[in-house]
């Protein structure tokens, strides 16, 4: 009866860790592609603005230039990340409060 019972300890506990692993290494996952979409959301915010002062100083024509096309591209790319990045700030700030 002793074996039996050490071997079930013995199985519990070796999926007991590989469970926290598998959990451990989707928990870093996530965290880095938070990163990512970060420094993307960074990124484009810059280029963004960057992309509107050229618009601003160019007047407000009725033609399309590179600036005016780079800046109203930029803003179809940001929206979806600022909604991930408020995701993450949610995420973060209850996992502090818990």
């Amino acid at each position: 009866m002793a074996v039996i019972s050490t071997v079930v300890s013995t199985v519990s506990t070796v999926s007991t860790v590989s469970t926290v692993s598998s959990v451990t290494t989707g928990v870093a996952t996530v965290a880095g592609l938070g990163l990512i979409a970060t420094l993307v959301l960074i990124a484009l915010l810059i280029v963004k603005e960057l992309a509107g002062s050229g618009v601003e100083s160019m007047g407000a024509g009725g033609t399309v230039t590179m600036s005016r096309g780079l800046d109203r591209v930029t803003t179809v790319a940001i929206v979806p990340l600022l909604i991930v990045f408020s995701f993450i700030v949610i995420v973060q700030v209850l996992g502090v409060l818990h």
